[in-house]
């Protein structure tokens, strides 16, 4: 199930938004049953395997760095490691340790210390830490007792995507100390053959809605108004026994169905409201969730991440960020996912998959995962040195035991609207069809981030799972 999340993740990414480089081949397995594999190869140690000592697994550092590509030294009680224009260093039998990088130093406090081993004199570092420090994704094989470690700077390879860097910063010049009005509309068709549900009439469902919304660089309001009336006769279970009256009733009270999110992100603090929950669970119908707090679990700093500046926008950077966080636990193929993502990403965005038209650059993109054919195709239009607008479409189709399934899905976006079609055909027996319309203008009203007056808020922290928790944070390759 995890595989398939992750390679439909693949897809649902795409939508919105293997060129890898390994390492040379290392064959043998670490005598105390302990392996690390770094980018999908084992690695071999010679004089020194890995030892798990106060519950973590330690690493002599220089076979590992090495293989990185990483250049270390070991003076003193010093150990530096450097690649690039970064610097790791670590004191032996000190928790402290410091990272330069851009002329910058900063100062981190690691759970363990470096140690010499005296019975071999090779010095060993925390295999987490030190990986990590030098942007690299890092998880444990319980089964198979192995260190996964794969280096997010490898998996682009040569990938520059300066195309759709210039985009972001064109939209964010255009919005740049402005604050923003969405004002938009929503709607949702499906349908069901009768003879899929044993009716005598199929079933079609419609939905429509309003959305409405105000967003500054640090925080955003978005509220949801929506026609859910013809989901009454389902959700009475028994319309008949409703009667009429009842079943009316139910009707009304679903024709104005009201969603609302509200995000401020120097506290990283998000409220949502979903009055349709309030009388399942009680409360007010707002419930809240602390966003530094869920990201620090995997690892990562969501404000830090949400307000970096536009003008300097890396996608390279945003992805390595997204596939860093994805849990590894499978030493068979869980590099296969990350460099088959990293791949998807290259040939949808990169600027070599691009082909130019005049003021046109288009990249199509075909893949076919699991007998399911894909083709993803991006165009982005220029005015003069500018990117100003992104249109990108997805379509998919399968055949599986006489059921023809086709999905359309494509996206289009520039600095004053953006638009979301999708449309599902399954053997004609399951249709959707889902359209969004938002556009976009400056105002001077600022968005509500707290909650209203007198208002108390359900909390979620805790209820939502995290990669770090999904894998393993116990053991001894954290």
């Amino acid at each position: 199930m995890k595989k398939m999340y992750q390679r439909m993740g693949a897809v649902g990414t795409a939508a919105v938004l293997t060129a890898a480089l390994t390492v040379p081949a290392f064959a043998a397995e670490s005598s105390n049953g302990i392996a690390v594999q770094l980018n999908g190869e084992n690695v071999a140690f010679t004089d020194a395997a890995p030892v798990v000592n106060q519950g973590r697994t330690f690493l002599p550092f220089r076979a590992v760095f090495e293989a990185m590509g990483v250049q270390v030294s070991n003076e003193g009680n010093t150990i530096t490691a450097v690649r690039g224009d970064k610097t790791l260093q670590m004191t032996i039998g000190s928790t402290t340790a410091t990272v330069t990088e851009g002329g910058k130093t900063s100062t981190i406090t690691m759970d363990v210390a470096p140690y010499v081993d005296s019975a071999t004199w090779r010095t060993y570092v925390p295999v987490r830490f030190a990986a990590e420090a030098f942007g690299c994704n890092v998880g444990w094989d319980a089964d198979d007792q192995t260190v996964l470690i794969v280096d997010m700077d490898k998996l682009f390879g040569d990938a520059t995507f300066t195309k759709m860097d210039n985009y972001i910063s064109y939209l964010y010049k255009q919005q740049e100390g402005k604050n923003q009005a969405t004002n938009g509309t929503v709607s949702l068709a499906a349908g069901v053959n009768k003879a899929l549900i044993g009716s005598e009439e199929d079933l079609n469902l419609k939905m429509n809605g309003t959305v409405t919304g105000i967003s500054s660089t640090t925080a955003s309001q978005m509220a949801v108004e929506l026609d859910l009336s013809d989901l009454a006769p389902l959700l009475a279970g028994d319309p008949a026994a409703l009667g009429e009256e009842g079943l009316a009733q139910l009707k009304d009270s679903l024709a104005k169905t009201q969603l609302e999110v509200r995000m401020d992100v120097n506290t990283g603090k998000l409220y949502f409201y979903a009055p349709m929950l309030e009388a399942v669970q009680g409360g007010s119908g707002w419930y809240s969730l602390d966003l530094n707090a869920l990201m620090k679990q995997s690892g990562l700093d969501f404000t830090q991440l949400v307000t970096m500046s536009a003008q300097n926008f890396s996608l390279e950077d945003t992805l390595r960020t997204a596939l860093s966080v994805l849990p590894l636990d499978d030493k068979d193929v869980d590099y296969t996912v990350l460099s088959t993502l990293a791949d998807t990403y290259v040939q949808l965005f990169g600027d070599s998959a691009f082909t130019q038209n005049g003021d046109t650059y288009t990249a199509t993109y075909t893949q076919n995962v699991d007998g399911v054919d894909m083709t993803y195709t991006t165009v982005l239009t220029a005015q003069g040195e500018d990117i100003v607008s992104m249109q990108m479409n997805m379509d998919m189709a399968a055949n599986a035991e006489g059921m023809n399934m086709n999905m359309g899905f494509k996206v289009y976006a520039d600095s004053t609207k953006s638009t979301m079609d999708m449309n599902l055909d399954v053997s004609g027996l399951v249709t959707v069809t889902f359209n969004m319309d938002l556009g976009y203008q400056a105002t001077d009203k600022a968005p509500e981030t707290g909650l209203p007056e007198g208002v108390t808020a359900t909390p979620l922290d805790g209820m939502v799972p995290t990669a770090a928790s999904t894998n393993e944070v116990a053991s001894p390759a954290r």
